[in-house]
């Protein structure tokens, strides 16, 4: 297996482009720029478990209250989930081409490992609070029970779902007694102090996202995704992901709200009904996401057969998501970061997902050309290169 020519790059290892499918690919595409939206926010001073300031103009409090109605906790559940999803068909593929699975756990345990390295820098440099080390210490954790039976797969969520609405809880509690916390400024790259506080974010944040959110029970979830098989054959499992969508997406709003309207300052409870209701909304996004990827399934019937330009970038994107996950997140924080262009300090939310719409934009052209002269996404080949040791 080569990474080169005709061949379209993805997070969990390189597949002929008419081996792939286009719900993951796609799914992956547009969450690739609600998680831009989200880093986006946080550079324009938004943070979550914060409340908008007095002044809030009316345009900036609607874009507020509509990501953390359908963004906020929602965006990165559903890339953990397709996360596990593909390390789920990784697996499955190498078995079937007769790999032993010793081999493919050594796979696994240094794709994970260049991961956690590979989120450290991004950490360090651009933004602390990234998601490539989480998935590496998830894939280190989790990885053995891709070998396991789907019963001990199942006995994981089950474990886990209590443990989180604990952990949570605890977490969002916390936060909302020290709401100084969320709004605390991205680091800077001007003074010793600002350096130290990425220094401590690098092996920190890892660990906090795997305990404050439920970080493990989505990649499980994407691993009992993974061998139904659900994003493969959409059409074999249309009522399914009618009603994961369906229900997913009513729950995760209706839990989201409170949340919302706190953010917007239209609710004012103490602070352990706060952090409860913090807890409701990250709680409820693990359905939020599975019902994203549900949706994205349903969507891939009506486009697979007529794919046209759009879909095809869409697509390329998320056939790249490594590549251009650290894209968008150096371009973002090079336009918004206070240090650098500093345009964050005088944009407002809605300015903020303007400029993070604009870097996926040219994210979707610049992917659309990659895919139109074979070329894979250089990150997402070199982490290939480096886990395949080729």
């Amino acid at each position: 297996m080569t990474a080169t020519g005709p061949l379209a790059s993805a997070g969990y290892g390189a597949t002929p482009r008419s081996e792939r499918k286009l719900a993951p690919d796609l799914a992956r595409g547009v969450m690739l720029l609600l998680i831009a939206m989200a880093y986006a926010g946080v550079y324009a001073g938004v943070a979550f478990g914060g409340r908008l300031p007095d002044g809030t103009s009316a345009p900036d409090t609607v874009a507020r209250f509509v990501v953390m109605l359908v963004l906020d906790n929602r965006a990165f559940p559903m890339f953990a989930i397709l996360y596990g999803y593909g390390l789920a068909w990784m697996v499955a593929r190498r078995r079937q081409a007769g790999v032993s699975d010793a081999e493919t756990r050594g796979l696994l345990r240094r794709r994970s490992l260049w991961l956690l390295a590979f989120g450290a820098v991004h950490a360090f440099l651009v933004f602390p609070g990234e998601i490539l080390a989480s998935y590496g210490l998830a894939g280190l954790v989790l990885g053995g029970l891709l070998f396991r039976s789907d019963r001990a797969v199942t006995r994981t969520i089950a474990v886990l779902v209590p443990c989180y609405v604990v952990t949570v809880t605890l977490a969002m509690v916390s936060l909302a007694a020290a709401p100084d916390i969320a709004a605390v400024a991205m680091p800077g790259y001007s003074t010793a102090a600002d350096w130290a506080a990425r220094a401590v974010a690098v092996p920190f944040n890892p660990i906090f996202v795997a305990v404050a959110f439920p970080l493990l029970l989505l990649v499980v979830l994407g691993f009992r995704a993974g061998r139904l098989g659900l994003l493969d054959d959409p059409a074999r499992h249309r009522p399914l992901l009618v009603r994961i969508a369906a229900g997913g997406i009513a729950t995760s709003l209706l839990g989201a709200l409170p949340a919302a309207l706190i953010e917007v300052d239209a609710l004012r409870p103490d602070v352990v009904s706060t952090g409860a209701l913090l807890a409701l909304q990250v709680l409820t996004g693990v359905l939020g996401g599975a019902g994203y990827a549900a949706a994205f399934g349903l969507l891939a019937l009506r486009l697979d057969e007529r794919r046209g330009p759009i879909t095809r970038a869409v697509a390329a994107v998320g056939q790249r998501s490594l590549t251009f996950y650290l894209v968008n997140s150096v371009l973002v924080a090079v336009v918004l970061h206070h240090d650098l262009l500093g345009l964050g300090e005088r944009v407002d939310s809605l300015g903020a997902l303007a400029v993070a719409l604009a870097v996926w934009l040219g994210a979707l052209a610049v992917a659309a050309w990659m895919d139109r002269t074979g070329r894979p996404g250089p990150v997402d080949a070199l982490l290939r290169r480096l886990a395949y040791r080729r």
